[in-house]
C-alpha cells in the first residue's frame, strides 16, 4: 500500500458532490462529447469552479478510456484473459449461481464470459470503451448477447441505474478507483445494489486513495471478506461487502 497522505484520502474521500448537484453541472452534451472522443465544452463557469474547487463535478479524465485505441497503451487487449482471476475465482465459491450480477468497467467482457461458463445467467455490463465493446463482441459473442453490454460513462450509467436494480455489482481491475471523487460513487453502487459488492480494489495505489472500507459501511455495505491479509498483492485486493442486514452471501 502506498504512503498516501491522510488529507488526500479525507479528501477523496469526503469531498463530493451530491448527486442533485452532479446531475445539474454535467449536461447531457458534456456525456456525448466525452464518449466521442471530443473535448468536453463545459461552461465557463463551471471551468472556474473546477479550478478552484475540488469537488465541483468533472468527467474530462473518461474520455482517455471511452477513446482508448485497439493496441495502445490502455487498448482492451491488455485486459483479455481466457483464465479466471483472483475476483472470479472467488465470485466463484461464495455467490450462487442464479443471482444478477452487473459488471461496472467490464471492458472486453473476459469475466463475464467465465461467470457464463461457470453457470451464472443474469448477466449484466457496462464499459465507456468502444474498442472494448467491440472485442467483447468479437471474441465472446455468446456472452456478448446474453449481457446485451452498454457504453457509458460510471457516473451517467450509475445516475440513470433504478435502486435496488441488482443483487450483485462487481468490478474488476481498478476501474472504479480512477473516477474522480466528486462523483459519489460508493454511494451510487450501493445504491443500486440488493445483496452486495464484489471489488478487486486498489485502496491506495491507483487512482484516488479513498477510506472505501468507510463509505461501503456507511452506506449500508459492511466488509465481509477481503484478501488483504491472507494474499497480499502488490497493488490491489479482493473485496465483498454485504448488505447489513446478511450474514453471508445469498
Amino acid at each position: 500500500m502506498s504512503n498516501a497522505s491522510s488529507w488526500r484520502v479525507f479528501r477523496d474521500t469526503n469531498l463530493q458532490s451530491p448527486a442533485w448537484l452532479f446531475k445539474r453541472v454535467v449536461r447531457q452534451e458534456e456525456y456525448k462529447q466525452v464518449l466521442s472522443g471530443a473535448a468536453p465544452r463545459s461552461r465557463t463557469a463551471d471551468q472556474i469552479l473546477r479550478r478552484l474547487l475540488w469537488f465541483w463535478p468533472r468527467i474530462g479524465a473518461a474520455g482517455v478510456w471511452a477513446n482508448a485505441p485497439l493496441g495502445g497503451q490502455l487498448g482492451p487487449q491488455n485486459y483479455l484473459h481466457y483464465e479466471p482471476t483472483r475476483l472470479v475465482k472467488k465470485t466463484l465459491e461464495v455467490i450462487p449461481r442464479n443471482r444478477s450480477l452487473l459488471e461496472l468497467g467490464c471492458n472486453s467482457g473476459s469475466d463475464l464470459d467465465l461467470l457464463r461458463r461457470a453457470g451464472f445467467y443474469e448477466l449484466e455490463g457496462m464499459d465507456a470503451g468502444r474498442q472494448a465493446l467491440d472485442l467483447f463482441q468479437e471474441e465472446f459473442p455468446e456472452t456478448f448477447a446474453l449481457v446485451k453490454p452498454e457504453r457509458d460513462l460510471f457516473q451517467q450509467y450509475l445516475l440513470g441505474r433504478p435502486s435496488k436494480s441488482v443483487d450483485y455489482v462487481y468490478s474488476n481491475g481498478a476501474t472504479i478507483e480512477l473516477v474522480h471523487p466528486s462523483f459519489p460513487i460508493v454511494k451510487q453502487i450501493c445504491r443500486i445494489a440488493r445483496l452486495g459488492v464484489l471489488l478487486d480494489l486498489s485502496e491506495r495505489v491507483n487512482g484516488f486513495p479513498r477510506d472505501y472500507l468507510a463509505q461501503f459501511r456507511r452506506f449500508g455495505f459492511p466488509l465481509w471478506y477481503t484478501d488483504r491479509e491472507t494474499h497480499p498483492h502488490p497493488s490491489s485486493q479482493i473485496f465483498i461487502f454485504l448488505n447489513k442486514h446478511l450474514n453471508s452471501p445469498q
